[in-house]
């Protein structure tokens, strides 16, 4: 009888396969890995806070919610244990150290955002086990086929356009195998190429570029607006969000594919053979299904209810009832829901609202921004300084951390900056979400990292001087953009 592989599960929460097991129950206390080391320096760190009397203008709670989430941002950009756990973790310490009750912590938990979440990705899990997604996905690709460079632009407009209404991270990993099959296609040698390797980062920036476009790209944005509605009441509907925030996203189209032809399409190879490649596979699906149909049909209704009816359904009640819908027409089954929604994410998720709603409940965040904030400058020199902090921070972590550590802090100083809190909830978001060099912020520079062809050197100046593209973009979009729609 085979031993069965031993799991672990990597930062995003999923199982990986025989990799080297855990060692006993308190190992941890003296080897000496990484991880270890870092499990350590939390301990004693969260403990020494714990024993600190708090400084002056802060309460027990306040100072206490500050030390645990030292303690969990640490654990977050080191990723030493599954995301998911330290989210769990979070929860669990706010109501162990009495910051809240056990009652008010957990309850943290059933924020709307988090079922946005879900539903969103039991709809992607539809979309991507039908080959609705692969179906689209080979069916544009075919038409930029015709030159290199058009190719390149148009894996990273494919992208972009299919994270404005698919999690970015499902569509890197759904496009990620086919652009590495027309890397494949067009060359034997293109995958270690220039050319190669800009197809797959056009893949990365398009789906990060485009997830920031409306609230259906990622999570962040959905957290952003529970965090907002937790802490001050206010609401910004879907068609809201999109007219604020699309511009940027717009905006950002030139100037990446600009980048990627400067740095990226030097060895132009011939394309021809990775078009005819491309049409025998969309040849081999067949015609559309009834599933796919129904799949489709309702994805597009749950899009149109998001957008006229967000006023009177939640988001969040429109999510899952559409994916109830797919369960009830028999369109999707549990183990297709099983196989493609993150739950590590949508725990981790939980835990970031939860110590957001702490640090701002307890005045931490006032508290820490009153300390840390050059008070005295111009408005737009406090903006600028929360979007380059905002980029900095979602570089070495997950957007979604950054979101529930910066948020919080904003609003708690919402009046003295001159702004209301919904422009802070646009502002941090829409920074946050715009992550071009490392893995650890955003799914889709993970997922392209996957493939072993890439490395940061690759990605580290065209990201930089992306980055401060993207800074002067927002700060002409809060400077010229906000007072056109009303944001004053």
């Amino acid at each position: 009888m085979r031993d069965k592989p031993s799991l672990e599960q990597d930062p995003e929460g999923k199982p990986s396969h025989g990799v080297k097991p855990l060692g006993g129950a308190y190992t941890f206390l003296w080897e000496s890995s990484w991880n270890t080391i870092i499990l350590q320096l939390a301990l004693v760190t969260l403990l020494i806070f714990l024993a600190l009397p708090p400084p002056k203008g802060l309460s027990q709670e306040g100072f206490r919610a500050i030390a645990i989430f030292v303690t969990c941002f640490g654990l977050w950009i080191t990723a030493a244990i599954p995301f998911a756990v330290t989210g769990l973790l979070a929860i669990s310490l706010l109501s162990l150290f009495h910051v809240f009750t056990a009652t008010e912590a957990f309850a943290l938990f059933g924020n709307t955002a988090i079922f946005f979440i879900l539903g969103s990705f039991i709809l992607a899990a539809a979309i991507m086990k039908s080959g609705l997604s692969q179906r689209l996905a080979l069916f544009i690709l075919m038409r930029f086929g015709r030159s290199p460079r058009l190719l390149l632009a148009g894996v990273f407009l494919i992208a972009w356009s299919l994270s404005l209404i698919i999690s970015e991270h499902a569509v890197a990993a759904v496009l990620i195998p086919v652009v590495l099959e027309i890397s494949r296609a067009v060359g034997e040698k293109s995958g270690g190429s220039r050319y190669g390797k800009g197809l797959l980062i056009a893949l990365g920036w398009g789906a990060v570029v485009g997830g920031t476009g409306t609230l259906l790209g990622g999570a962040r944005a959905p957290l952003a607006l529970g965090i907002l509605r937790r802490l001050s009441g206010e609401e910004i509907s879907f068609i809201e969000w999109t007219r604020v925030v699309f511009p940027v996203t717009v905006a950002m189209i030139p100037v990446s594919i600009a980048i990627l032809f400067i740095f990226f399409s030097g060895d132009r190879p011939d394309v021809s053979q990775a078009c005819r490649k491309l049409s025998e596979r969309l040849a081999g699906l067949g015609p559309i299904s009834r599933r796919e149909k129904g799949i489709a049909m309702i994805f597009l209704l749950t899009v149109l209810c998001w957008i006229f009816l967000s006023g009177m359904v939640d988001l969040s009640t429109t999510a899952i009832l559409a994916s109830v819908a797919l369960f009830v027409f028999r369109l999707v089954n549990w183990a297709d829901t099983e196989e493609y929604v993150n739950w590590g994410i949508i725990l981790m998720y939980g835990g970031a609202i939860a110590l957001g709603t702490a640090l701002s409940e307890t005045g931490a965040a006032e508290w820490i921004a009153s300390s840390i904030l050059p008070w005295g400058a111009p408005t737009l020199v406090l903006v600028a300084v929360l979007v380059v902090l905002a980029a900095i921070l979602t570089e070495g972590m997950s957007s979604a951390a950054v979101v529930a550590f910066l948020l919080p802090l904003a609003i708690g100083f919402a009046t003295p900056l001159g702004l209301p809190a919904r422009h802070l909830a646009y502002l941090i978001a829409v920074a946050a979400g715009l992550v071009y060099i490392f893995p650890m912020g955003a799914p889709p520079i993970a997922i392209i990292f996957s493939s072993k062809q890439l490395k940061v050197s690759d990605l580290l100046l065209p990201g930089v001087i992306l980055h401060l593209v993207s800074w002067t973009v927002i700060l002409l979009w809060v400077r010229y953009f906000w007072p056109l729609v009303g944001l004053n």
